[in-house]
């Protein structure tokens, strides 16, 4: 394992290459190029800010499409890595049966075409933030281990779920349908004291989701929840919990990542002797 990590090391330039391209393909033929990493999430936030403030009120917190856009723009990373990782190795039949090179450079270079992605979403999202006149908790400067904890996850389920596309077709089809599904069972476009209400005891297993964990964080750092939904923590009786963070939920979630990056690696490198022959 230590020498294959060193083989991609040698190929780093590679690797770069790659996500370059990855971009650049994205945005091909297309009259904005890479302005769209700033269109979309500008179009998201005008359009669920008249959504939010006009049409749909919550009395109980402030700037609710804060709250959306703080959980809604990490899920759209994890997703979009998934979507796009799972096809790489099967999509680049020429490159996996002529050339040598390390195969997981391709669905990392997926994943660093997203990064790229998502910061540039997050610089329009905090430049909204300062234009309103936002009140930035000190957790922010958690920022990077929050986002170092999606990384990880996510790095570790592309390797593994790029693997198994190889030999099994379905998976592709697999992850679409499973990222619906797996949307609403995450505190994204509703508080989780919802789902903590409607459950009651058996709100734990709801816990036992990773993104649950990892987009509580995000809407914990970014929305700042004690200070604009001040309502939800003076009337708990009243509204539903905003946010909620378990110890043992992200710990779990911590050793979780790290376990499937280890064993996503692992069984990519494992796998990688006969992606010649399932191509």
């Amino acid at each position: 394992m230590i020498d294959r990590l060193k083989d991609l090391w040698v190929h780093r330039e590679l690797l770069y290459n790659l996500t370059v391209k990855e971009l650049k393909v994205k945005y091909k033929r297309s009259v904005l190029g890479f302005l769209w990493s700033f269109m979309n999430p500008l179009i998201m936030l005008a359009v669920f800010s008249l959504v939010f403030s006009i049409l749909v009120k919550n009395d109980a917190m402030n700037w609710f499409v804060v709250y959306l856009m703080s959980g809604l723009l990490p899920w759209l990373f994890f997703v979009n890595c998934l979507m796009q990782s799972v096809g790489t190795v099967v999509g680049n039949p020429g490159l996996v049966k002529k050339v040598y090179f390390p195969r997981e450079t391709l669905p990392l270079a997926a994943i660093g075409a997203n990064i790229f992605h998502f910061f540039m979403q997050m610089a329009v999202f905090f430049i909204f933030l300062l234009i309103i006149g936002w009140h930035f908790s000190i957790y922010l400067l958690f920022f990077p281990l929050v986002f170092l904890l999606e990384v990880t996850f996510t790095l570790g389920l592309c390797m593994f779920l790029s693997a198994a596309n190889v030999y099994l077709r379905d998976v592709q089809h697999f992850v679409e349908v499973a990222t619906m599904a797996w949307f609403w069972l995450t505190p994204i476009v509703y508080p989780i004291g919802m789902a903590m209400n409607a459950l009651g005891e058996w709100f734990r297993l709801y816990l036992l989701n990773p993104m649950t964990n990892i987009i509580q964080l995000w809407q914990f750092i970014i929305y700042n929840p004690h200070y604009y939904a001040a309502k939800v923590y003076k009337f708990p009786d009243k509204y539903p919990a905003v946010n909620y963070l378990s110890f043992w939920g992200i710990l779990g979630t911590s050793l979780l990542a790290v376990f499937l990056l280890v064993f996503g690696y692992y069984y990519f490198v494992r796998k990688e002797r006969g992606f010649a022959e399932q191509i």
